[in-house]
């Protein structure tokens, strides 16, 4: 069955239960007077979640006229092909920089495999083509029109160089992707604060865009964000605000390693990230695991949210380390 949660304004939250993991991936249908939106298709693997919720909200393949992605990592947009295949009149909007990879995604899942390994891309599913024709490639400022709402296309790189943000004109929220970080809205309701981390990966983070990415959402007139991990955030002021001082933390962790040279100058990088990781990961651990509510210990704080919340770092950290020294910071 299904999980999906209605939102206000049309907007229905589905579970993709990311390659078997619940709470840790959503996609969002939003509903207009001309028709539906779909954003983020999630992996392929995914794609009997979206059939199943379309089943449940009365949605026929015509009346689904886009099918948007943030960006084209597999988490987010390995599905799209196998999806619109299915709804085969919807268009789907993608940044130009991902459109190409999309039409013809051999180098995509090749660098994919490369990173993830064969047992990874076996959950993650097969990666099929979408049909250029079909293709809407969005810049900053583009409006996809439902007819009595108005989804604008916000640039927001750093994450990645094709990402996109979403702006449902009507709600003002943010359909975010990975530029506004990962949010756990379980630890937050157990916590009793905002729990959430900026995702930096390599190889296309970029400190300095990522930044600006989130002063200028920061700044615009957003109440609440859509987080594709995972859920509804708000107030969307202050998650911003909590992004913000975690990377520009992280960012400096990453200076003290960056600026370390060694003789032996392959072995040295190694340890650097090794090191960087540690420290990253004992950061989150010392927010998540405090004096008053130890929730490792407890039990309450599963392997899935510790694999998503502190495990993942390392990804992060190897991508905040990249980056620094291709600026020589």
């Amino acid at each position: 069955m299904a999980d999906i949660i209605e939102l206000s304004g049309d907007i229905f939250q589905v579970d993709l239960k990311e390659c078997g993991y619940e709470g840790r991936t959503a996609g969002y249908f939003v509903r207009g007077k001309d028709g539906w939106m779909l954003l983020e298709t999630g992996p392929a693997s995914s794609a009997g979640a979206i059939m199943e919720a379309v089943k449940l909200l009365g949605i026929k393949p015509e009346q689904l006229k886009y099918i948007a992605v943030t960006h084209i990592h597999l988490d987010h947009a390995g599905g799209l092909g196998v999806v619109a295949k299915y709804f085969n009149e919807a268009r789907v909007v993608l940044h130009p920089k991902g459109a190409r990879h999309m039409i013809n995604p051999s180098r995509l899942i090749a660098g994919a495999y490369n990173f993830w390994g064969k047992e990874k891309m076996e959950q993650y599913g097969e990666v099929i083509p979408v049909a250029e024709e079909r293709v809407i490639n969005v810049l900053e400022g583009d409006v996809i029109d439902l007819g009595d709402r108005k989804i604008e296309v916000w640039e927001t790189p750093g994450h990645a160089k094709n990402h996109v943000c979403y702006y449902d004109t009507r709600t003002r929220g943010v359909f975010s992707g990975d530029a506004l970080g990962v949010f756990s809205p379980k630890l937050s309701r157990l916590l009793e604060r905002p729990v959430l981390r900026p995702a930096t990966p390599a190889p296309d983070f970029n400190g300095e865009l990522m930044f600006k990415s989130l002063y200028r959402v920061a700044t615009s007139k957003i109440e609440q964000i859509y987080f594709t991990h995972f859920g509804v955030g708000r107030p969307s002021q202050l998650l911003i605000e909590n992004i913000l001082g975690q990377l520009s933390v992280f960012m400096e962790m990453g200076r003290s390693y960056s600026e370390q040279k060694g003789a032996d100058e392959k072995n040295n990088e190694q340890k650097n990230l090794e090191n960087l990781q540690l420290e990253m990961e004992q950061y989150i651990r010392k927010g998540l695991l405090g004096p008053k509510k130890n929730l490792e210990k407890t039990g309450i704080l599963t392997e899935q949210d510790w694999e998503f919340q502190v495990n993942m770092i390392r990804m992060s950290a190897g991508g905040i380390l990249q980056y620094l020294n291709k600026v020589k910071c």
